[in-house]
């Protein structure tokens, strides 16, 4: 009987730690499995930004140019360069009169100091800073819209009967434009597709990345329909001539310096902020104060520069031992 007993007590003994070791196995394939599954982001210095990129439509100082006959036109400079006003930027040689005869023609002159530029895009009268502050946005901007599609349709009908070099020896009729002076020396303006703002008034400094150029403007005038700003900027803006319609990249805060970690990577427990560190091999929850933060990333105090925190943490990771 006492043999018997022994026995069964040897077989429940090693069956508990049969399945002991099982679970102890089990467990630690779990943690690893978890373990191996996190991502982690070192913390380091950088810049939480606020910005957005949304649509605008400038308006330069622009003079049109016409031909003062029927011929063929002939440029002196390239795109973009700039004349005094009274140069002459370019000549148009009547029909009939060879091109051998360097000083035939009727010369035109720049009736402003600015930049020469043949093409055009059909807004140079439309899209003006005046239009922007007297006139109804909603009304201007689809006028736009549409004169801007049909120029460019026009312009693709004359280029298929000329040679790709267009801003040369192109024939033009009586009173039509050959291009146009943009005044440099004047601020671009612009309208930009914002949303309706509260946060904005009309004086307001606002801060634009153009080309990865930071350009600052005034808020002119404010626009519930379609939502958005009139802005005046400090200075002529380049590249706003030859693409007038574009993205721009709006900077609606000031950006916060400091130390940064991912945004998924903040927790929150209760009415308080933290993020998993990795310890010593262990991963700690660890109290941090957010300073700013954006979609991407979160600038935090209470963490020591170099640190891992784990990027997208999930329940049960307390503690646990991550294997180097």
């Amino acid at each position: 009987m006492m043999a018997k007993k022994t026995r069964k007590r040897f077989n429940v003994f090693f069956i508990i730690l049969v399945l002991s070791i099982i679970g102890l196995f089990l467990w630690d394939y779990r943690s690893s499995w978890i373990a191996g599954s996190l991502s982690f982001e070192t913390v380091h210095q950088g810049l939480v930004e606020h910005e957005k990129t949304v649509k605008a439509v400038f308006a330069n100082t622009e003079t049109v140019l016409t031909a003062p006959a029927e011929g063929t036109v002939v440029l002196v400079g390239e795109e973009g360069r700039r004349f005094k006003k009274g140069e002459s930027v370019a000549r148009v040689i009547p029909a009939g009169v060879g091109h051998e005869q360097s000083d035939s023609g009727i010369w035109i002159s720049a009736p402003v100091s600015g930049l020469f530029y043949s093409q055009r895009d059909g807004l140079e009268q439309i899209m003006t800073p005046e239009n922007l502050m007297n006139m109804d946005l909603d009304r201007l901007l689809a006028q736009t819209q549409n004169d801007r599609t049909e120029t460019e349709q026009t312009e693709t009908a004359q280029g298929n009967g000329q040679s790709a070099d267009n801003s040369q020896n192109t024939t033009v009729s009586l009173h039509s434009p050959i291009g146009k002076m943009v005044n440099n020396l004047y601020p671009s303006w612009v309208f930009v597709y914002l949303g309706i703002q509260d946060s904005l008034a009309i004086g307001d400094v606002v801060e634009f990345v153009i080309d990865d150029e930071e350009c600052y403007g005034t808020v002119m005038k404010l626009s519930a329909q379609p939502g958005g700003a009139v802005i005046r900027f400090s200075q002529y803006v380049q590249g706003t001539t030859e693409n007038r319609i574009r993205e721009i990249v709006w900077r609606f805060r000031s950006p916060t310096k400091g130390l940064v970690v991912p945004a998924s990577a903040l927790c929150t427990s209760g009415e308080e902020k933290g993020v998993y560190v990795l310890e010593d091999g262990v991963i700690r929850y660890q109290s941090v104060i957010v300073k700013d933060s954006n979609e991407n990333l979160v600038c935090v105090e209470g963490l020591p520069e170099g640190v891992q925190v784990v990027v997208s943490p999930r329940e049960g990771i307390e503690g646990m031992y991550v294997k180097s």
